[in-house]
């Protein structure tokens, strides 16, 4: 992950709290002061700087030069003018500063890694990356098809703007480490079928060409824990066709329970190991 550049005007104290979680040898720090001269743009990559402020000038100032800002608000009487407010500088992780950067410039949102695999989110350049994980009939013998390209870039382009930005989850991409190509999707997502509070709806495809190599199983396990332990979710559960053994067996491994009918569930703290 690259290393981000913290813009900020705060008071040393307040900067203090920011260390908690974005230490300062991960991070570097620059004052609005230092970085606003003739020169600035020689030394800083706005794609990897973030700006923290209270102040609505330096908001105006930052996103002005293409900056993304998060705003900070310390009293009842603080209003700063930007998509994204915390209110306690020392909750601030790195998550935090992704998503802010992300949706300033409108950009797929990295989720995780795994051995094999980055899982990120989609952009509207995949389409044609995601019409071809769906080229072979064999893809939507258990899933819907895509639908018809007008139609399929509108909603990939609605699902951006409205899921991502909304619950800053979905379905994401699935891109193989050693040649940066897309192999398939998986993510999590509330759908009709989540009935709880905190329940999410696990679903993957993985491309044939890619599949019997325990991709899926690589990429969901780490989804599962990213599930839990980031969005703080409480259960998932996942919908499987009972002829789909292949996807049986990866929601086994995963350590789902069978509720019947094709419906698995996993809480947070049951195993993870083979059932």
């Amino acid at each position: 992950m690259s290393k981000y550049m913290i813009i900020n005007d705060l008071s040393e104290a307040e900067e203090a709290k920011l260390y908690n979680n974005l230490p300062p040898d991960i991070y570097n720090y620059v004052k609005v002061a230092d970085m606003v001269n003739a020169n600035w743009q020689l030394f800083f990559d706005v794609a990897n700087c973030v700006g923290i402020t209270r102040s609505n000038d330096t908001v105006s100032l930052l996103e002005a030069r293409d900056i993304a800002v998060l705003g900070f608000e310390s009293t009842t009487e603080d209003y700063v003018q930007t998509a994204y407010v915390v209110e306690d500088l020392s909750v601030v992780e790195r998550r935090d500063i992704d998503i802010v950067n992300a949706r300033f410039h409108n950009t797929p949102l990295y989720i995780l890694d795994t051995e094999r695999c980055i899982v990120r989110e989609h952009s509207v350049d995949d389409y044609e990356a995601i019409c071809d994980i769906y080229s072979d009939e064999a893809m939507t013998e258990y899933i819907e098809p895509l639908f018809e390209p007008e139609e399929e870039r509108r909603y990939l382009q609605q699902y951006i703007d409205n899921i991502y930005k909304y619950f800053d989850f979905g379905l994401w991409l699935i891109v193989d480490k050693e040649d940066n190509n897309v192999i398939g999707r998986a993510g999590v997502e509330i759908r009709d079928t989540c009935f709880e509070d905190g329940q999410v709806e696990l679903s993957y495809q993985v491309k044939k060409d890619y599949q019997n190599r325990g991709i899926a199983t690589e990429v969901c396990k780490a989804i599962v824990e990213y599930t839990f332990a980031v969005l703080k979710m409480k259960t998932i559960i996942a919908r499987v066709d009972e002829g789909n053994l292949a996807s049986i067996k990866v929601i086994d491994k995963l350590g789902f329970r069978n509720l019947g009918d094709g419906k698995y569930i996993r809480k947070k703290n049951d195993s993870s190991g083979h059932r």
